[in-house]
């Protein structure tokens, strides 16, 4: 594929032989890296959306030709289906864990009670080790 860059046409290639659509809702976005596709807004905001690998295959200009030729004409294209995979959604589901506390919040009443508790614990001490 050519692309335009300033006054010079450069030879373009994708960096993997697949792109990965993502689609929902009627939407679709199309990402070059995997993980582009998996960190996408619209797959991060919908957990219907589905992840497809398209295979990409660099042609030449003149197969790009024949083809827009074909599309004009009306002819049916047709592209091996055994090649297209679709991801599962596999986002991680969040548990609640049972076993821990929730924390609790420190007050200015809790700070209170527990100087209260260690003055009453320190006077306690003082009068058990004055009375022998």
């Amino acid at each position: 594929m050519e692309i335009k860059c300033g006054n010079q046409k450069l030879e373009a290639y994708p960096v993997e032989p697949f792109i990965y659509e993502v689609a929902t809702n009627g939407k679709k976005e199309f990402y070059q890296d995997v993980w582009d596709a998996f960190g996408s807004n619209l797959h991060m905001n919908n957990s219907s959306a589905k992840i497809t690998k398209i295979p990409v295959i660099p042609i030449s200009d003149e197969q790009i030709k024949a083809e827009i030729i074909a599309i004009k004409l009306g002819e049916k294209r047709t592209y091996p289906g055994e090649y297209i995979k679709e991801f599962k959604n596999t986002k991680p589901k969040v548990q609640k864990n049972t076993k821990t506390r929730p924390k609790k919040k420190i007050t200015l009443k809790r700070v209170l009670y527990v100087l209260a508790f260690a003055v009453w614990l320190i006077g306690a001490l003082v009068l058990l080790f004055n009375s022998r």
